[in-house]
C-alpha cells in the first residue's frame, strides 16, 4: 500500500518517485501498470512542488525578518522638524 502523498515527507516522495521512473524506462510494463505509476507519479510531483515552495516562502520570510534586524532602526520621536 502506497502512503498518501499528504503524509509523505519530501525525501521519502523523491525516493518513490526515482523508483517509479526506473520502472517507466523498463520497456516490457503492462499499460494499466503504466497509466497507474503515472498517476501516482503527478501526485509525487504535485506534492514535492508544493514542499519547496513551502520551503521557499519560508525562507524569503526568514531572510526578509533577517534584512529587518540589519537595517538601522528611526526614531520617529528624533526626526528633525523645521522651525518657521
Amino acid at each position: 500500500m502506497t502512503t498518501p502523498p499528504d503524509q509523505m515527507g519530501y525525501a521519502d516522495a523523491l525516493e518513490e518517485l526515482e523508483g517509479i521512473l526506473n520502472q517507466l524506462e523498463d520497456d516490457g510494463i503492462d499499460v494499466d501498470v503504466l497509466a497507474s505509476l503515472v498517476e501516482r507519479a503527478a501526485e509525487l510531483i504535485r506534492l514535492c512542488r508544493g514542499r519547496i515552495r513551502a520551503a521557499q516562502l519560508s525562507v524569503e520570510e526568514i531572510v526578509a525578518d533577517l534584512d529587518q534586524l540589519t537595517e538601522p532602526q528611526t526614531d520617529p520621536s528624533s526626526a528633525d522638524t523645521e522651525d518657521t
